[in-house]
């Protein structure tokens, strides 16, 4: 990348240097205010300032340039010499685009005192050329181009028309300000909102890495269950975590724990069966439900043996099935009662709560 040509000037009152290198729009503004302040200085007379400054540009290209037009030069006036400067070194249209910038640049996310310092810096490069923008365009400029958070505020406020630009440019950016602090505040919130949040899920996964370790330790190299296990499990009333069949808890509130490894032996469905408790008959207690009337099976007989009596009790039948639902871990197996149309049926009130 060429390296941009600097103005050297040890004191005000002494001759600025241009340095060799690119000029550029800036470069030719701060050489301009640098050879004012030197004329300002020493009083050099406007006939004499042209040649009191043409042997400070070191540059080749430049000392070629002056010295193949020299008495023209000489001849006019300092802002004559300037002008012929930017014409032969800077781009073509140069002013058109560096115009059109001006006019295009927004606000956006910046702050406003920033980006509206930086639109009055554009703008003065442009001083002396006929798109110069005035104080009251530059302020329509500014007020045109803020961001969308800060046109309401502007516009509640009602700043006076009257208002030098230094003095909009102050109320402006103090509305700027508030919004901005506004928008740390909300910022910090959400911040501590998302701290909280990973401090939360970090120990989160510290209490499950902990509950995981201590299950590691007694069962470190135990198998996962196979589907036939896991399904003989469910068949069977058992848990998945102690693999046992035919407990009344679940692998969610287990306290039995996992079974050891060493020792650890496939389930099968022999070792269920082994586990089904034994039951017995139990006469059926409490009051008599219905009493079935007798049947006479021919008219104006009264015989006992032409009778037919239902019997008081008769074995229930039973549907083993599983039952899911949203605050179930695993499906969970019961043994319902079909209704068959009998005329004793004990239900145990836990099992329908």
């Amino acid at each position: 990348m060429t390296k941009s040509a600097v103005i050297e000037q040890s004191a005000s009152n002494k001759p600025p240097k241009l340095t060799a290198g690119e000029i550029t729009l800036q470069v030719t503004c701060d050489w301009e205010n640098a050879c004012d302040t030197y004329f300002l200085h020493k009083q050099v007379d406007a006939a004499d300032q042209v040649k009191m400054i043409a042997s400070r540009m070191t540059d080749p290209r430049l000392r070629t340039w002056y010295l193949t037009q020299q008495a023209t030069l000489d001849a006019g006036t300092f802002s004559d010499y300037m002008a012929t400067l930017r014409s032969a070194w800077l781009e073509k249209h140069w002013a058109t685009k560096l115009h059109k910038k001006v006019l295009g640049l927004q606000q956006g996310s910046r702050a406003f005192y920033e980006w509206a310092l930086d639109l009055q810096n554009l703008n003065t490069l442009l001083y002396g050329n006929p798109t110069h923008l005035s104080d009251v365009q530059l302020r329509n400029q500014l007020e045109a181009n803020i961001c969308n958070e800060l046109t309401v505020p502007v516009l509640r406020a009602k700043l006076a028309d009257d208002l030098t630009l230094k003095e909009w440019i102050e109320e402006v950016k103090h509305l700027d300000d508030e919004h901005l602090e506004d928008l740390a505040s909300q910022r910090k919130i959400a911040e501590e909102i998302h701290r909280s949040s990973k401090r939360s899920t970090s120990t989160t996964n510290k209490t499950s890495s902990s509950s995981s370790k201590m299950y590691n330790t007694s069962s470190s190299r135990l198998g996962s269950l196979t589907e036939t296990e896991r399904a003989l499990l469910m068949k069977h009333k058992g848990c998945f975590k102690c693999r046992k069949f035919y407990v009344s808890h679940q692998s969610k509130d287990c306290t039995d724990g996992a079974p050891d490894a060493s020792s650890y032996k496939t389930l099968t469905e022999s070792d269920a069966n082994a586990a089904k408790p034994k039951t017995k008959p139990v006469a059926a207690i409490g009051a008599v439900g219905a009493v079935m009337l007798s049947s006479v099976l021919d008219d104006g007989s009264d015989s006992e043996d032409d009778m037919c009596v239902a019997p008081f009790e008769t074995a229930h039948l039973m549907w083993p099935c599983l039952l899911t639902g949203p605050s179930s871990e695993f499906p969970e197996r019961f043994d319902t009662l079909i209704d068959h149309g009998l005329h004793l049926v004990l239900i145990d009130e836990n099992v329908v709560e």
